[in-house]
């Protein structure tokens, strides 16, 4: 495995190996460069369930996991037989897992066609290239729609004939419910890129790109610039330039009264430029700044404000209306699932709300979800959704309800865009790294999921025979470091891969659908 490990990190993956062939062979074999190699013994088919059950108990009984909750469930799609299950009935914190039950619920409900609709509307009279009255923004929930996308808002304001607007730029965000982030979140997940909230109106990302410099002397503060034109801050930059080699350290420290939070922290005085993505915390006015750019850039003039709509502010009556259509969900499941992006999901899951019930809050969406669940099979009290998105520690299911839902999808008539959407080990998205060099690279479809002491991978592989495998693999609560949980769940994926029990020919195109 192709992995950057520190020296302990290192020591406890190779502690790991030696334990496992000690345990089956008797004998180990390491690589010479410190770093621990699969032994030869292990890259070795797989036959049986028993041998498969022996190499994967070796493993997960490691000293390296031994406070840890370990969740693994292996079953063959054609079938339902279950291979391989520990703890499959408990219940587990799937992270960013949660991305597949919400990828599931809005191919089922939704289809890969679903677009969403930005609309422009001319709320007044247009009279020789001005229009007397306001411009409104009318979102749906749009989550993929960027910052190029606004940049060409302009041209159909020109096309309409308008080159001025007397009122003011009005974003209306109804379509989604408050709050922007979901039940469970930190309050420091809110201030950092990945837990940028979501509206009715909303960029995508929706973050403020920061690159963060060492001041000119030890001790001084250090400097953060805005890579392009953004909303304003609303925290305190408080880093300071530490001595030359120093690690970096930042954190969120929270506000008091009426004090705004601040980015604390040391970088040190010989450090590289470090990168920054922090929340937008006003997503419908961040739209809206970047629209009023673009206006200005095509020499359109707005001489009113630039502001959200109030709650019970009329809907506007348009004398024009332009629209813009989304791409397919399809591909946003894609982007979304290959990606881990966070506020895809939660914007899928207030959509299935809004869709279905008018509604567009994340309650009604994970209504849906557990109405949706149950239909496919999945007992309601093994899974308790909370977001969309999976960063919410109060997010729970069992490695049996994640096989048993990846299992409906097999039999889905949207299978092939599903699993088109799943990351590819050692080819793309977030396992873009992983399992090179093994028999799981190009073979194994699965969603990552990582939050502190959580790790989770549950997915499909199609084993040397060409039967398909769903598996959920769900850590929670170690206390090795993170690069060695992976390395783990690596390691116990290839062994799954390896798996090449003899079956009866066309045995692959076998599929019942009342299993």
């Amino acid at each position: 495995m192709k992995r950057s490990l520190n020296a302990r990190s290192r020591r406890l993956v190779a502690g790991v190996l030696v334990g496992l062939a000690t345990t089956l062979t008797g004998h180990v074999t390491l690589a010479p460069a410190q770093e621990a190699a699969t032994p030869a013994r292990f890259s070795t088919p797989i036959g049986t369930a028993g041998e498969l059950g022996a190499r994967l108990d070796a493993i997960l009984s490691d000293p390296a996991l031994a406070r840890a909750h370990i969740g693994l469930t292996v079953q063959v799609a054609e079938t339902g037989e279950i291979l391989y299950e520990r703890n499959g009935e408990k219940r587990f914190i799937p992270a960013s897992n949660n991305k597949i039950i919400t990828a599931a619920v809005a191919l089922d409900v939704l289809g890969p066609g679903y677009r969403w609709t930005t609309r422009l509307l001319a709320d007044g009279t247009i009279l020789t290239g001005t229009l007397r009255g306001d411009l409104w923004v009318v979102g749906s929930g749009d989550p993929w729609l960027t910052q190029d996308d606004v940049d060409r808002w302009p041209e159909l304001l020109r096309e309409a004939g308008i080159r001025r607007v007397t009122g003011d730029l009005v974003g209306d965000d109804r379509a989604f419910a408050e709050p922007q982030w979901a039940d469970g979140w930190t309050w420091g997940d809110t201030y950092a890129g990945w837990g940028a909230g979501v509206s009715g109106l909303q960029v995508s990302p929706n973050t403020v790109a920061l690159r963060l410099f060492p001041g000119p002397g030890i001790g001084g503060p250090a400097i953060l610039e805005r890579e392009w034109p953004g909303p304003e801050l609303d925290f305190t930059p408080g880093v300071y330039t530490g001595a030359p080699g120093s690690e970096l350290r930042l954190r969120w420290l929270p506000g008091t009264g009426d004090e705004p939070a601040e980015l604390a922290g040391w970088i040190a005085l010989d450090a590289d430029t470090v990168a920054l993505d922090v929340a937008a915390r006003d997503p419908t006015q961040y739209v809206l700044e970047l629209f009023r750019g673009s206006l200005e850039r095509a020499d359109i003039r707005v001489d009113g404000q630039v502001r959200a709509i109030q709650k019970d502010e009329p809907r506007a009556e348009p004398s024009w209306a332009g629209e813009i259509r989304s791409d397919s969900l399809g591909a946003v499941l894609a982007e979304m699932l290959k990606e881990s992006d966070n506020q895809m999901a939660e914007s899928i899951l207030r959509t299935l709300g809004l869709a279905t019930t008018g509604m567009g809050s994340a309650q009604a969406g994970i209504m849906l979800v557990e109405e949706t669940l149950a239909r496919f099979g999945v007992e309601p009290d093994a899974v308790q959704i909370a977001d969309g998105s999976g960063l919410s520690r109060k997010n729970l299911v069992t490695p049996n309800a994640m096989t048993r839902l990846l299992r409906a999808m097999w039999r889905h008539p949207q299978y092939e865009v599903f699993l088109a959407s799943m990351p590819i080990a050692g080819v793309d998205g977030t396992l873009r790294k992983r399992l090179v060099g093994t028999a799981g690279r190009g073979n194994v479809r699965a969603k990552t999921g990582s939050l502190s002491t959580v790790r989770a991978l549950s997915g499909y592989l199609t084993d040397g025979r060409g039967e398909t495998l769903v598996f959920s693999l769900l850590l929670n609560g170690y206390d090795t470091p993170g690069d060695v949980a992976v390395a783990l769940e690596d390691l116990l994926v290839e062994q799954i891969a390896l798996y090449r029990r003899p079956v009866d020919p066309g045995w692959p195109q076998y599929r019942e659908d009342d299993q």
